[in-house]
């Protein structure tokens, strides 16, 4: 009786994990793992930036990473209702010349060159 319970219990714990993981929204997804960041480290860092201005209205804003990585952001098209002010979102449609990477310390940082700016 004892392990049907126990059993009972986790499969229960289980079910609950795994639709309170598909109730949280991720607001990013990754195409491309490269050679230098795992899974995890790309999760971690995405979510601890700040992307509002990056998002796109319609179409997915790519990340390209100094290891090959490849993460891109969601329309809001496909975020639906989110968390994001509708400023956050661009109409145009940009492409991001930029090559970021992961600082030792876990945040993301975004390399420009700068032959790539222009004076306004």
């Amino acid at each position: 009786m004892k392990t049907i319970f126990t059993f009972h219990f986790a499969f229960f714990l289980f079910l609950f994990s795994t639709n309170s993981s598909r109730a949280q929204s991720s607001f990013y997804k990754i195409t491309n793992l490269g050679s230098k960041y795992s899974n995890i480290e790309l999760s971690t860092a995405m979510s601890k930036a700040d992307w509002c201005g990056y998002f796109h209205n319609e179409v997915h804003y790519q990340l390209k990473f100094d290891d090959g990585s490849i993460v891109e952001l969601l329309s809001k098209k496909e975020l639906g209702s989110t968390e994001f002010n509708d400023a956050c979102f661009q109409n145009e449609k940009t492409e991001d010349f930029a090559i970021y990477k992961i600082h030792e310390s876990g945040i993301i940082v975004r390399m420009v060159s700068a032959r790539n700016t222009s004076k306004n």
